[in-house]
């Protein structure tokens, strides 16, 4: 049942995720810290992270769920 639901775009907003966080740890703390744009390089520091424990929380369940049922 669980196997008709899930669909196949999954893989590709995952990937998604892992770039865009990607792009937030690297790409825009450098910007930011190039413009002494402390608060900003933080929240980007931040929104990055999450962005990427979210994703690895999603793909772990996705597994999980792929091997149990």
């Amino acid at each position: 049942m669980i196997g008709e639901i899930y669909s196949g775009y999954w893989d590709v907003a995952i990937i998604i995720w892992v770039f865009s966080g990607l792009f937030n740890l690297f790409i825009d703390t450098y910007k930011y810290d190039q413009s002494n744009m402390t608060k900003e390089k933080k929240v980007s520091r931040v929104l990055g992270w999450i962005n990427i424990a979210f994703v690895t929380v999603l793909f772990l369940s996705i597994v999980l769920v792929k091997v149990l049922v």
